[in-house]
């Protein structure tokens, strides 16, 4: 596991993450998306959480990854629930100048959530404004199905036109999980572009014995896990803090 090179043993014992643990959320505790996402284009907003740079696991190369809020898919398991709900949009050129000087040493993007397509004409038009500037592989992940998207509303098609790579379908925590970039081997990698076509035979690989993974620290107090890890590696780094004087706490925004 990759870190920015602190130790864990400065870490204070109040540690929280939001990200590291998956959560045992009450189904009645399971928040809808609360913004009318169709509606954020037309405002030029996006409900967007951030970004990461260098990060390996998530599509070819080393990647810019960037996640958005709201998801009505609620896959059992998920690792990033507190993205369900949508909070504070942001104006998208307020993105692209946050994004663009990463993506000039990148690989490419990869744009996750949450659910893409539930803002897929702010998605669409976020693109547009990157490539205006820089030419960069997009690789986006959706719980929904490429029959669903093909079958859904004219901006579902036009993010899929815009669209590199796709990896399909919810995350189905009693599947297996050995295929790379997916967390469930339900889940299928569709490349849709020339651009896309040299990685060609990506669709059948599995991920190597050791999983790329990156801790990311957001504050003194709070540290993202990025990257998809193998079932049981969550309590493993639980139970490896927790000897080190740490305990790990789930905190659902």
């Amino acid at each position: 596991m990759k870190s920015d090179g602190r130790s864990t043993d400065s870490l204070a014992p109040d540690f929280v993450e939001r990200e590291i643990l998956e959560p045992e959320i009450p189904e009645s505790d399971i928040p809808e998306p609360d913004i009318p996402m169709p509606s954020l284009l037309s405002a030029g907003l996006l409900d967007f959480d951030g970004y990461s740079e260098g990060i390996l696991g998530l599509g070819p190369g080393a990647r810019v990854i960037m996640w958005l809020r709201g998801c009505n898919r609620r896959c059992p398991g998920c690792i990033a629930p507190e993205l369900w709900k949508g909070r504070d949009p942001t104006p998208i050129d307020e993105i692209a100048s946050l994004l663009l000087e990463p993506l000039s040493r990148a690989d490419g993007l990869t744009i996750s959530g949450g659910e893409p397509f539930l803002q897929a004409g702010a998605v669409v038009a976020l693109i547009d404004r990157l490539r205006r500037s820089i030419k960069t592989e997009v690789l986006v992940y959706t719980g929904y199905t490429m029959e669903e998207l093909q079958a859904g509303p004219s901006e579902w098609k036009d993010l899929v036109s815009v669209t590199d790579i796709l990896i399909d379908g919810p995350y189905m925590e009693k599947q297996a999980n050995t295929l790379q970039w997916r967390g469930s081997d339900n889940q299928r990698v569709h490349l849709l572009t020339p651009e896309a076509r040299k990685h060609n035979g990506a669709e059948d690989l599995k991920w190597p014995k050791h999983r790329p993974l990156s801790v990311q620290m957001l504050s003194p107090t709070k540290y993202r896990l990025v990257g998809i890890p193998e079932r049981g590696d969550l309590e493993k780094l639980r139970e490896l803090l927790r000897e080190r004087g740490l305990e790990v706490a789930y905190r659902h925004e």
